[in-house]
């Protein structure tokens, strides 16, 4: 009996230990994960469709079991566990792992340009000779972020050259990079007794509460006439009219007494408040020149009659007769010499775009610095003639520093974007007629828009990182939770017919409809493909959606030439490069 006992009690142990992993069964974890948001949902499983079972605070460490594609399990209490989304909590480094440093490359071009972010839409902070070797931030398959004598930016993968313990050490994944942003938000004062609350921004919305007079609320953003704020723990809508908003608490108000500016285009919208989302009131002009009352964030308040004001976005102003403008700056730039970065650039005869042309050169062309006025050089030509070049289309070399001109990704800093890489784990979506999987295809493009948002400034979630199936259920979630103010799915399509070409932009409830415009404009004049634009489509990520979301379809891989094109670096760079502009031209 005692032998069969022993037996018995060793084949129990044996099945304990397939069931429970010898790590968890003694206590061995596989590290820590610190919550770096401030409230971060435990669940049953690895999936936004469990229950919540805990909710932890910003700051708490707990040990991890395991993981799961996107998600962490870990433990919370005495045999109990539950499961965390990765892009909501950091791991704790651990201290007697040695930390690889990305390594280094070889410049390859002859001047090549470093730019802020992974495209050519980024402004250029300077260019890099060839044969520099540079350090490596990070990377993906067509841009690599660098690092060289004070210069910090991306350069094309085409012009550099790994080393080869970078191509070992170089991560392209950058997820876990990922940064927590706090929201800017505003707070308002409610205006009537018995305001109604609703769950979107329409009067036939359902009614989720009321509010009292006198209410303060928080505020997350303002879309038409109707204001987004917090109610009970969660979002609801009320109307602008009856609700007084308050100064924006991260945003510092510049006082700009006694300045006037001067509209640099024509037919900029004036908005009613201090938000690009904000309602149209009007509009201003090319040349016209208004008093400027303040300036909070991007927005600037001009006085535009006597009784009349409004906020336009202050990059299409050019402030005048403010000693904190460049214009009065004396920066002293004699002996300073500047180098020409693009072919073709144009030197005029005044600090002004709109003055007369004196010659145009060649990129790589050296001239020397007489002084600086506003955001142009003058310089000398070899004739002795003295002329101007701006700022941002040139390197500087000397005292100055390199002047850089706001492009269009302002407009996309601090939104969050949640990007829906479709299918993927076992769901491999469609395949294309040379066996291209859809699944691959689209967390290539996703990976590729993402590092462009980022750099942005933008916050980007991914619905998934990794080859893993994520219910349609869950990828709404993510845009939910997350109050996204935009939502993504990419897809590539399939037909029977195989002559089928272009891409198509989905939406289906009407407030998602501008957006989804927007995009497919954006696309059709950017891709050399046919251009299907947006329509309604009634698919459950953007049907369940309760954000601003779209579908887009990227090319057809049953097409077998279009699935050659769409393969090709040239076109995943060109279509992520489309949606970004598109992104920014619908929050300017």
């Amino acid at each position: 009996m005692k032998k069969k006992s022993g037996l018995f009690g060793l084949i129990l142990l044996l099945i304990i230990a397939a069931i429970f992993p010898v790590n968890q069964a003694f206590g061995e974890n596989e590290g820590e994960i610190v919550v770096t948001t401030k409230v971060v949902n435990v669940r049953e499983g690895a999936g936004l469709s469990f229950p919540i079972v805990k909710k932890l605070t910003k700051g708490e460490t707990y040990p991890i079991v395991n993981e799961d594609g996107d998600w962490i399990e870990i433990r919370i209490g005495a045999g109990k566990t539950g499961w965390v989304a990765n892009w909501l909590v950091g791991k704790k480094s651990d201290s007697n792992q040695v930390k690889q440093e990305s390594g280094q490359g070889i410049i390859t071009g002859s001047s090549v340009r470093v730019r802020t972010g992974p495209g050519t839409t980024f402004q250029t902070v300077g260019s890099i000779t060839k044969g520099t070797a540079v350090d490596i931030i990070e990377k993906n398959e067509n841009w690599i972020q660098i690092k060289h004598a004070g210069i910090e930016g991306w350069v094309s993968a085409d012009y550099l050259k790994l080393t080869k313990a970078s191509e070992n050490a170089v991560e392209k994944d950058t997820m876990q990079k990922k940064e927590e942003s706090e929201q800017s938000l505003q707070t308002g004062v409610t205006l009537v007794d018995r305001l109604n609350v609703r769950s979107e921004p329409s009067k036939s919305s359902a009614t989720l509460g009321k509010l009292n007079k006198n209410t303060t609320v928080t505020v997350y953003r303002i879309e038409n006439d109707w204001v987004e704020i917090d109610f009970q723990g969660s979002h609801g809508w009320v109307a602008e009219s009856y609700i007084e908003l308050g100064k924006n608490k991260s945003e510092t108000k510049i006082n700009t007494t006694g300045t006037t500016a001067r509209v640099t285009v024509s037919g900029l919208n004036v908005r009613k408040n201090a938000s690009p989302n904000s309602k149209i009131i009007g509009s201003v002009n090319k040349d016209e020149t208004y008093q400027v009352l303040q300036t909070t964030g991007q927005m600037t308040q001009l006085q535009l009659s006597d009784s009349k004001k409004g906020w336009v976005v202050s990059w299409y102003l050019e402030i005048e007769n403010a000693e904190q403008t460049t214009k009065k700056k004396k920066i002293d730039v004699k002996g300073s010499k500047i180098t020409t970065i693009h072919d073709g650039t144009i030197l005029r005869s005044k600090p002004d775009g709109n003055s007369q042309i004196v010659a145009q050169v060649k990129e790589g062309e050296t001239f020397s610095v007489l002084g600086m006025e506003g955001d142009w050089y003058s310089i000398k030509l070899k004739n002795g003639q003295t002329a101007y070049v701006a700022g941002w289309i040139v390197t500087i070399e000397g005292n100055a520093e390199q002047i850089q001109r706001p492009g269009v990704e302002k407009y996309l800093a601090d939104k969050v974007i949640v990007i829906d890489p479709g299918h993927g784990g076992r769901d491999s979506g469609t395949v294309g007629v040379g066996g291209t999987l859809e699944k691959n295809l689209t967390i290539r493009t996703a990976e590729l828009l993402r590092d462009k948002l980022h750099a942005a400034g933008a916050k980007v979630i991914l619905t998934r990182s990794s080859n893993t199936y994520v219910p349609l259920p869950s990828r709404v979630s993510t845009s939910h939770i997350n109050n996204a103010d935009a939502f993504i799915s990419l897809h590539y399509d399939s037909t029977k017919d195989q002559i089928a070409s272009g891409i198509t932009t989905f939406y289906y409830h009407d407030y998602q409809q501008n957006f989804a415009s927007t995009l497919a404009n954006s696309l059709g004049s950017t891709m050399q493909v046919p251009n299907r634009g947006s329509r309604y489509g009634d698919y459950h990520v953007i049907r369940e959606n309760n954000r601003v979301a779209t579908l887009i379809e990227l090319g057809y891989l049953s097409n077998p030439v279009e699935e050659l094109r769409i393969t090709t670096n040239e076109y995943q760079e060109t279509i992520t490069t489309a949606i970004f502009n598109g992104l920014a031209r619908y929050f300017k």
